[in-house]
Parts: structure tokens; sequence; C-alpha cells
């Protein structure tokens, strides 16, 4: 732990010492000169290249490493703009708008994406590349689509995994962002006054079954939870961030859940009913009440499976696409009519749809004056899950208490989140005892600081999330595979994990992580550093370099004047 203070302090330093030239816009150039190229037209020229990465405050990791890595890109010859962004502000220009030509992103190992076809298909799939989707890259490939398509279409495992392992192996040569690193996730909570604890893979502590589970240990019956931003909106349909889905998931209902091993298991629902290999029948629980106390019916769920596509929801217009029809049996009853086989079908869509009220949203956005339901602020958000929002005060705390009546109720009376401007202040609030866990990831010298509490204690779990570096497509130079090859081999992968990491994590190559094993794909194309294969591999593709370094279009190429955006679909 010593060697990594001497390290992390280090860090701390370059940082200090790269601030002035971030003030200034860009990192100097600096690593090739081609004396032979002193005459180069201007017009062939690599423009600035700006990479977004999260703040030193809401994470220190990615922003540390952001700087490593903007560092050996400029070596290359690029001229890297780095600008440190609000989570917030990063996830709408990143994530939902695509307004970016590279970022630093984690992708959150949520219990849903342990079935890979949030990775196969929602993250890399053609169609998936509109506003509020997740192709965040632009990746457009029509091989990798018919391998993604079929992993959808497989109902059996062993053959689905063939068609996944194809994905991660095109994905791979196409890079079209490269994973880093597999974070495990150390994450601190008060042992003294809780028990019942429940983390997950991927999740850990901010698993839906954790608060589900959580018990008192004495007459504080509410449950304290810090996490390092508050989340962004109350409409689920509008919403990008795990965060927010983390969050909603407490309030609203799932027909099913997925369990603590990765299964989907029924919640809402009571029943499934495989007709065909095409048609699924679901009955739900009898007895089941909205937050205002109107029954839940199955009109309810089939407004549910037809709203968020109607109003163009993005995040939720990809799970819902294999649905062709559905019919309403009786008042519990639902059939869902799909177009072909969907493998995913109960995890990634029965699992991850929010159940709404009808009678609320079936008037929205007219009612409220608007011409569109993203825009619906849903302050008052009334659900059917085992917790009722009692209110939000925007970046102070979002309350919420137990729904008295649910069919399996937490042992809590309720909780507290207490957004935090960063990780330091949510770990020290777990130190201090204001929180009673953490929702986010710490880093080892704050868990080695926590442990020696008395009440508190960290727990470590595996991840199928993974840290990436994300390259626009769509936008020249990343639409160049040579240049995305470049910028991976310029990655010090290792070197992150051991300085910024100490270790806690594995190196990745795959979309896929180890930690999922039954669907990780060992043997795809890895980007190991090598700044020589780097420069090699762009010199190879026809790029050169004047006599000051600077990196410049092979003939005949240059930047668009207009850097594109995702469509709206």
């Amino acid at each position: 732990m010593a060697l990594y203070k001497k390290i992390r302090s280090k860090l701390v330093l370059s940082a200090a010492i790269w601030i002035p030239v971030l003030m200034a816009g860009n990192l100097l150039f600096g690593g090739i000169a081609d004396a032979g190229s002193k005459n180069l037209p201007a017009e062939r020229q690599i423009r600035q290249i700006e990479l977004y990465v999260t703040t030193a405050e809401y994470d220190p990791i990615r922003y540390e490493f952001g700087l490593m890595i903007a560092q050996n890109w400029k070596k290359l010859g690029f001229d890297v703009k780095i600008t440190p962004l609000e989570w917030s502000r990063l996830a709408m220009e990143g994530i939902k708008k695509k307004n970016f030509d590279a970022f630093t992103l984690a992708w959150a190992g949520r219990a849903e994406r342990i079935d890979p076809d949030h990775f196969c298909y929602q993250v890399n799939h053609s169609s998936q590349v509109h506003l509020g989707q997740y192709n965040i890259n632009g990746m457009k490939n029509p091989e990798y689509d018919k391998w993604a398509e079929l992993q959808r279409a497989t109902i059996d495992p062993e053959k689905r995994r063939e068609a996944v392992l194809k994905c991660q192996e095109i994905f791979a040569e196409e890079q079209p962002h490269t994973p880093l690193i597999a974070r495990s996730q150390l994450m601190p909570y008060n042992a003294r006054d809780w028990e019942g604890w429940a983390p997950m893979m991927g999740e850990g502590l901010q698993s839906f079954w954790n608060i589900m589970n959580v018990k008192p240990k004495t007459d504080r019956k509410v449950l304290h939870w810090g996490y390092p931003s508050d989340v962004s909106t109350m409409n689920p349909l509008a919403a990008v961030a795990t965060h927010d889905f983390q969050t909603f998931r407490l309030i609203y209902d799932r027909l099913f859940r997925v369990n603590t091993q990765g299964k989907p298991v029924p919640w809402a629902a009571e029943e499934l009913k495989e007709i065909d290999a095409i048609t699924i029948q679901v009955k739900i629980r009898s007895g089941m009440k909205f937050h205002d106390g109107k029954p839940v019916t199955s009109a309810d769920v089939k407004f549910s499976f037809e709203y968020p596509k109607k109003v163009k929801s993005g995040y939720f217009m990809g799970l819902l696409k294999p649905i062709q029809e559905i019919k309403i049996i009786d008042d519990l009853t639902v059939q869902f009519k799909l177009d072909k086989p969907f493998a995913p079908f109960v995890s990634n869509c029965l699992g991850q749809v929010f159940i709404f009220p009808k009678h609320i949203w079936e008037t929205i956005p007219e009612s409220v004056g608007l011409k569109n339901a993203l825009d619906y602020t849903n302050e008052k958000p009334i659900g059917s899950g085992p917790f009722k929002l009692v209110y939000w005060r925007r970046n102070e705390e979002l309350r919420a208490e137990r729904f008295e009546g649910y069919f399996n109720p937490p042992h809590i009376d309720g909780f507290i989140k207490i957004p935090y401007a960063n990780v330091q202040g949510m770990a020290a609030g777990v130190e201090t005892g204001e929180c009673d866990f953490g929702g986010w990831w710490i880093e080892p010298i704050q868990a080695e600081r926590i442990e020696k509490t008395k009440h508190a204690k960290i727990v470590v779990v595996g991840n199928h999330g993974y840290y990436h570096i994300n390259y626009n497509m769509r936008r020249k130079p990343f639409d160049d595979r040579a240049i995305r090859y470049a910028l991976a081999y310029a990655i010090p992968k290792k070197l992150i994990l051991d300085r910024l990491l100490e270790g806690y994590g594995e190196v990745v190559h795959s979309m896929i992580t180890p930690a999922n094993k039954f669907w990780h794909n060992p043997n795809v194309r890895k980007f190991e550093f090598n700044m020589e294969l780097a420069k090699k591999t762009l010199a190879d593709a026809g790029y050169e370099w004047d006599d000051k370094g600077r990196i410049y279009y092979p003939p005949g190429k240059m930047d668009d004047k207009v850097q594109p955006m995702a469509p709206k679909g």
C-alpha cells in the first residue's frame, strides 16, 4: 500500500503539472519527426482531436488514465485537447447526442448485462446508432450485424454462444471502442448497524437484491445510500445513465428480475407460458397496486411495452423491437407475439421494461403541455415497486419509503440517497457514518482507511463491466481502422491497472469480460501497449509526419469541414 501511495502522489503531481497545459486547451506535440516530410500540404494535417474525460473530482481514475492516454497519443503526432466534463454533461454529449471525438466511459456491470445481448446488439448493432441509443461509436458492419442478430434468434445456449464469440471476434477487429480494464469493485458498507448485505457481480452493493435484503441491527431502519452524483432525471423513458435505472427499478416494477446468479426470475409476473417459439403468455400477480392505490392490470403491462416505442425512447426501442403484437387475454394475462424467436426476451425485455400506470402516462405529453414525452419531468413518479418516492431535492437528497402491502416487502422502512460531489466525498460519508454504504467503487487507498474504522468494511466484487475509450467512427480520422488500431496500441492498459488500481481488476480486450465466463471469448485480437507498433500501423496506412512530429493524412484524404452527430432516428 505504501508503494501505491507513492505512485498515487506522483500521478497527482503529474496532473498538477499538466493543468496549465489543459487550461491552454491542448497537449503539446512530441515524439515523431520525419525529416523528409517538411512541406506537407496544410489541408492534409489531421485536425485537433478532443478527448472528453470525467472530472478528477468525480472519478480520479478515469481522469488520470485519460491524461496518460492523451500523452501517448501526442507522441504519435496528434494534437489532443483534453476536456473534463461533469458526469451529466458527459452522458448527454457522449452517450445521448454522440457529439464527441473520443471519451472515457465505464460500462457498468448491470445485472441484465450478464446476458450478452446488451454488448452484442445494443452497443454495436448498426440499428442502434440513433440519439439515446447505445451504439455510441457509430459502428456499421453488415457481417457483425448478421452474427448479432443470430445470437438473438438462437435459443440453444451452446449454439448461441458460437454467435456471441464471433461477435467479439469481429468487434475486436473493428475496434469501435477499446476495452481497458474490468475493475474489481471495492465498495464500503456499515457492517456494525446493518446485516444481510447481498452484493452481486458487476453491481456490487448497488444491486437491487442488496437493497431488498439488507436488515437493520439497531432501531434505525432508514438506510442511507451514498453515490458520487445525483440521478439526472425522474423520467425513465428519457434516461441513459445506469445510476438512473438502478434508482427507477426500486420505484417501478418489472415482470422479471435478474437474480445474483444472472438468471431471470419471475417478479411482477406470476407465471410464464411458452405457447410456441414466438408466442409467450405472461400472467401477473393478483392484488398488485400502484403507489396511488390503483390496481395493476394487464392493460398497464400492454401499455408499458407499447408506449416507449410510440414516444421513441432510445434505450427501450432496441429492447422492444422483436415484439410484433401484444394481446390482452384477461385482467391479469397478456400474450406477446414476436417477429421471430428471441433468446434474451425474458432477461432483456421482460426483465428490463418498467410497468407504467396507464392512467397517468396515456395522456402524456399533451396533458402537461408538451410535445415530447421524453421532456416530461415526472417529478412525482408513481410505480408499483417496493419503494414509493417521498421527495427528490436535486443535488441534495432523494427519499423513498417502503410501499406497504408490497408482495415481497424489503426489510428497511426506506432509504435516503445522498448525492456526493465525487467518490472521495462518498467514501468519507461511509467513513464518518453519514451514509451506510457507497454505491460506486472506491480506490484502494480509500478502502484501507475505511477498514480502520470500527463500523465499516469493504467488499470486493468481480465485474463484467469495464473501462473503455470510445471513438466516434462517424468522424475523421476515427473512421479509419488504422487510426483506431494505433490509438489502441498507445494505451498502457497494464500500467493503468497497476498504478491507478493497484492490481484490483484485469486487463481486457473484449466487450464481454472474463468474469462472464460462459460468454467470454479469450481468443480475440489483443491490443497490448506497443508504441512502435502504433507508429508502424500509421506509417503502413500512408500517414506522414512533418519535421515537428505533427501527423498528416495520406494523399487524397483530409478532414471533414463539419463533424457529424448521431441521427435522430
